[in-house]
């Protein structure tokens, strides 16, 4: 098995939602800083293009759960 464990334990797979992580809040707005505690771990150096990339395409933050990445807007 150890060719497909990752070498960080806490890394995540994003396909699963391993809500230990870390979520979103639930009724309002989640920073940035907010979902790069977890956001970090599924998508790594590629977070921060991602939330610019959601901020253009969906800056109400419309298509939102639990771990969705958050708009900069």
């Amino acid at each position: 098995m150890e060719p497909f464990v990752s070498k960080s334990p806490r890394e995540a797979y994003l396909n699963y939602r391993d809500l230990d992580i870390g979520v979103n809040n639930i009724h309002g707005y989640t920073s940035y800083e907010q979902a790069s505690i977890w956001g970090f771990k599924y998508f790594k150096n590629n977070f921060n293009r991602l939330a610019h990339v959601k901020s253009k395409v969906d800056p109400l933050n419309f298509f939102r759960y639990e771990q969705s990445i958050p708009s900069l807007m």
